[in-house]
């Protein structure tokens, strides 16, 4: 009988206890949902030197970002062009950030901000009362809105190789095929690799010519190196004769091209002759020298036209980021990165 005892307080610990201690537990969950990791939005203010007004303003970050989308990139674009812009501008701009605040620069260009808005030195950048008036009464608000779209849709998303924000650096128009870092300025950088690069026909600036009369094509040379030598004498000149040497990189532009004895970088002669990119060509036409040139831009990093074609073939902003900068991760600035900075 004792056994039998035992038996039957086991039984009504498993039928009434334990369920009542399980329908208590279960109910704690129900009003105390486990707490998730959330990300914390920033409302980041920085301080933005406005070239053209000669002052300094706070600004809402993506506020800021918003007037750089605008004046980097074609609002008509898809939006997901429109997407992968932002996160290349923001990153961008932490980059450089946390860059000067880690080598103790200060940037007189910046009259003490954090950033400017002359695009020979930072990024370009519009006021929204002149960006509404470029596109007009008919598109303002369109465009505005569908740019404070792509901006907000990506608070805090920024592009990272080994757990640091790149150089995000992009261009208008490539010639086809992107460029490698090296090819263009000093450093091998991983991310920054030349591929293919689609859709570029489309660009207004995809082909462009550059005329001048050979006297002043052989005046700016020399210029810039003195001691440079053409081979005529009488002024007559023909392409086999005026180039000796032509290299280029694997992106398609021009590396190194020797001219008069002298050799000049492709983005030397760009420069020199104002030429949309170093993607070019020579010839003579008449008393003329013709650079015909392909792309607009140094052709590293994201391609915008590209983007914009690959948005138009279905991809999304993440998509075209990692086509165009390679091995990178996209994710949320994190509250250390923000202190960094």
């Amino acid at each position: 009988m004792k056994q039998l005892g035992y038996v039957v307080l086991f039984m009504m610990i498993v039928i009434i206890l334990i369920p009542l201690v399980l329908v208590k537990g279960c109910g704690q969950n129900s009003t105390q949902p486990k707490k998730q990791k959330t990300v914390k939005k920033t409302q980041q203010i920085i301080k933005v030197y406005i070239a053209e007004e000669d002052k300094v303003v706070d600004m809402n970050f993506n506020e800021y970002l918003k007037g750089v989308v605008a004046a980097e990139m074609p609002a008509s674009f898809n939006i997901e062009a429109l997407k992968a812009q932002a996160v290349a501008a923001r990153t961008y701009v932490y980059y450089r950030l946390i860059n000067y605040k880690k080598s103790n620069i200060q940037i007189p260009e910046h009259k003490g901000a954090d950033i400017c808005t002359n695009p020979a030195h930072c990024k370009a950048w519009i006021s929204k009362s002149n960006a509404m008036e470029k596109w007009g009464l008919l598109s303002a608000n369109k465009y505005w809105n569908k740019i404070s779209k792509a901006v907000d849709d990506t608070t805090d998303r920024i592009i990272i190789y080994n757990d640091e924000p790149i150089d995000a650096v992009f261009h208008s128009t490539s010639s086809g095929k992107t460029e490698n870092s090296e090819d263009v300025w000093a450093n091998v950088i991983p991310y920054l690799r030349s591929v293919p690069s689609q859709g570029e026909q489309f660009s207004p600036k995809y082909i462009s010519k550059v005329e001048l009369p050979i006297e002043e094509f052989k005046e700016k040379l020399r210029e810039a190196k003195p001691e440079i030598k053409f081979k005529d004498s009488e002024g007559d000149l023909s392409v086999n004769n005026l180039v000796e040497n032509l290299e280029h990189t694997e992106g398609g532009s021009v590396k190194t091209i020797r001219i008069g004895g002298c050799d000049f970088k492709g983005t030397e002669i760009r420069r020199i002759f104002e030429l949309n990119s170093a993607h070019f060509s020579l010839d003579i036409e008449g008393n003329n020298i013709v650079f015909n040139v392909k792309g607009n831009g140094h052709g590293v990093g994201m391609s915008q036209y590209g983007a914009n074609y690959l948005a138009e073939q279905g991809k999304d902003y993440e998509e075209i980021l990692k086509y165009y900068y390679k091995d990178i991760k996209i994710t949320q600035i994190d509250e250390t990165l923000q202190q960094d900075r």
